[in-house]
């Protein structure tokens, strides 16, 4: 069960050691903030602005003068009057609010892709799961943060996922706060992930596209709190992870199984 805090003191992030990608997390010190569009799950990060929410004419008024209020300052849009296309977009929320729900959510979701990145990790270091789907079988390791200076070093918003009781699926009103709506939108998911217990951090790169490289963030080591290997890991794979404990001067730990329990446990290394 989650804690109750706000924020859990410790996150994590299960990695194998067989791809280059994995290990520079450890070697490098190097975080990847992905797009949404490489996500295993077409629904993260894909919850739309409902404008059902504004589909009395003088909701429809209040969103369009709200954006007037919100770009006042910017007289022309790609070139084009921004009067106008507001008056444009007026009407066409009378006339064809399912058809400018779809535009928006194909424009909205291209330019999340565009600029959102997102770095996934967990709460808790002990899933059988996720040691099976992200770190080889229990082959790999599990590597250790301390959250708050995560969330304070990367200007990103960082929050555990939230995961609906009954799955519902989350209602954003247009008029509402963007930061408010911003962060559910980034941190629902369904509950059949919430096993997982996620943690994320999600930062926004603009006005330029993220490339690879720049979704690239490197970190010092006191970020990191411990190591963990893997119950499966192979000799060598144990005995790359110790090295670099030593060099770096981070706890490490032995993942090992509980004694009839499907549990597993961590036992000192160093």
């Amino acid at each position: 069960m989650q804690s109750e805090n706000k924020y859990p003191p410790l996150v994590y992030k299960y990695r194998n050691w067989t791809e280059q990608y994995h290990k520079d997390l450890l070697q490098k010190n190097q975080f990847f903030f992905t797009s949404p569009k490489d996500f295993n799950d077409p629904f993260d990060c894909r919850i739309p602005y409902d404008y059902s929410f504004i589909a009395a004419d003088d909701k429809i008024k209040a969103y369009i003068n709200k954006k007037r209020e919100d770009h006042k300052n910017e007289p022309t849009f790609k070139g084009k009057d921004l009067e106008k296309i507001l008056e444009d977009f007026e009407n066409r929320l009378r006339n064809e609010p399912s058809q400018v729900q779809k535009q928006f959510n194909d424009l909205y979701f291209d330019g999340v892709d565009k600029h959102f990145g997102v770095l996934s990790l967990s709460e808790i270091w002990n899933s059988i799961l996720m040691w099976s789907h992200y770190a080889d079988n229990h082959k790999g390791y599990c590597i250790g943060f301390w959250e708050e200076k995560l969330r304070n070093s990367f200007i990103a918003t960082g929050g555990r996922v939230i995961y609906p009781p009954q799955n519902d699926f989350p209602r954003i009103d247009p008029m509402g706060d963007f930061i408010e709506n911003m962060i559910r939108q980034s941190h629902t998911k369904s509950k059949e992930w919430d096993y997982e217990k996620e943690y994320r951090l999600a930062k926004i790169f603009y006005p330029k596209i993220a490339s690879n490289e720049e979704r690239i963030q490197e970190f010092p080591d006191e970020f990191i709190s411990e190591i963990i290997i893997g119950l499966n890991a192979s000799p060598q794979t144990r005995e790359d992870l110790i090295q670099i404990a030593r060099q770096k001067n981070i706890k490490i730990f032995q993942a090992v199984k509980s004694p009839f329990k499907f549990e597993v446990t961590k036992e000192p290394v160093l």
